[in-house]
C-alpha cells in the first residue's frame, strides 16, 4: 500500500534524525533568546492561528476568487494525484503533526545534552522552531483567506457525492502543510547549525526529506496544486532559516567565557577535560 510504505520510510527517516551519531567532539554554543519576548512572541502567534482556524467559517471566502488552474497545475494535477486520494492526505497529516515534530523534539533534546548541555537548551531550541513555525503559520492565514484559491478536489468534484460546502475549500493557496514542515525542518537544522551540534547535516536531510514527502502528499492528495505546495515550502523555508539567524544568532564568547571543563573521577584521581 503507498500510503503505508510512505509512512514506514518516513518512520526510518525519522528516527534516523532523532538519534543521530554522538560526537566526543560536540560543543554547545549558546544562542541568543530573551524568555519574555519569545514566549510572548510564540504564545500571540499561536493565539491568533487558533483565532482564524475557529473562525474559518467567517473569515474564508464563501466562494473562489481563483478557480481554474493553470496548464501547469493541471498537469502535474494528472501525474501526481493518487487515484484513492484519503490515504495520502491522513499520511500528510501524520507525517507533518507527529512524526516530524517527534523527531525535531527528540533530536534537540538528545543533540543539547549529548554536546554537554541541560534539557533546557533542548527546550530552548524547541521554542525557537516554534517560534518560526508559528509566524509562517500566520502569514499563511492571511494569505489563504485573501487570495480564496479553489482545492483541486473541489474544482474536479473529486469527492463523495452529498458533500456540503465547507469553509476550507477556497484556502488551496498555499499550502499550509507544506508551509509547516518546511518551517519546522529548516528551523530545526539553523537551530542545529547556530549551536554547533555534530548532527546538523543528518537534521537538514532528514528534516527536509519529510516535509517534501508531506509535500508530495498534499498533491497525491488532491489538497492542493503544485504551485500551492512550491509556494508553501519556499515561504517556509524562509521563515526556518530567518527567524533563528535574526532573532536568535550565536551569542559571541570570549575564549575563556566558551571554555568548559569536565571534571571525570578516576580510580587514581580525576581526570580534566576542556
Amino acid at each position: 500500500m503507498p500510503a503505508a510504505r510512505a509512512l514506514s520510510l518516513a518512520l526510518a527517516v525519522a528516527v534516523g534524525a532523532a538519534a543521530p551519531p554522538a560526537s566526543a567532539d560536540d560543543v554547545l554554543h549558546p544562542i541568543q533568546w530573551d524568555r519574555q519576548r519569545d514566549l510572548w512572541l510564540t504564545g500571540v502567534g499561536a493565539a491568533v492561528w487558533i483565532g482564524t482556524e475557529l473562525g474559518k467559517d467567517g473569515l474564508a471566502p464563501s466562494t473562489c476568487r481563483f478557480c481554474d488552474p493553470n496548464a501547469f497545475d493541471a498537469r502535474a494535477r494528472e501525474l501526481l494525484v493518487w487515484p484513492q486520494a484519503k490515504p495520502a492526505q491522513r499520511t500528510s497529516d501524520v507525517l507533518a503533526f507527529a512524526v516530524l515534530p517527534g523527531a525535531i523534539a527528540a533530536h534537540q533534546i538528545l543533540a543539547a545534552r549529548g554536546a554537554g548541555g541541560e534539557t533546557s537548551d533542548g527546550l530552548v531550541d524547541l521554542l525557537v522552531v516554534v517560534e518560526a513555525a508559528v509566524l509562517a503559520a500566520d502569514l499563511n492565514q492571511l494569505v489563504k483567506f485573501t487570495v480564496g484559491r479553489q482545492r483541486p478536489f473541489v474544482h474536479y468534484g473529486n469527492f463523495e457525492q452529498g458533500r456540503a460546502p465547507d469553509a476550507d475549500d477556497n484556502v488551496s493557496f498555499y499550502s499550509g502543510h507544506s508551509s509547516l514542515v518546511f518551517a519546522l525542518a529548516a528551523g530545526a537544522g539553523t537551530v542545529s547549525s547556530l549551536r554547533g551540534y555534530q548532527s546538523t547535516p543528518w537534521v537538514w536531510a532528514g528534516g527536509m526529506t519529510l516535509a517534501a514527502a508531506v509535500a508530495y502528499l498534499r498533491v497525491a492528495g488532491d489538497k492542493h496544486y503544485l504551485t500551492d505546495v512550491l509556494t508553501g515550502a519556499a515561504i517556509g523555508t524562509a521563515f526556518g532559516v530567518a527567524v533563528p539567524r535574526l532573532l536568535h544568532g550565536r551569542e559571541e564568547q570570549s575564549p575563556q567565557a566558551g571554555a568548559r571543563v569536565s571534571v571525570i573521577p578516576i580510580p587514581l584521581g580525576v581526570y580534566v577535560r576542556f
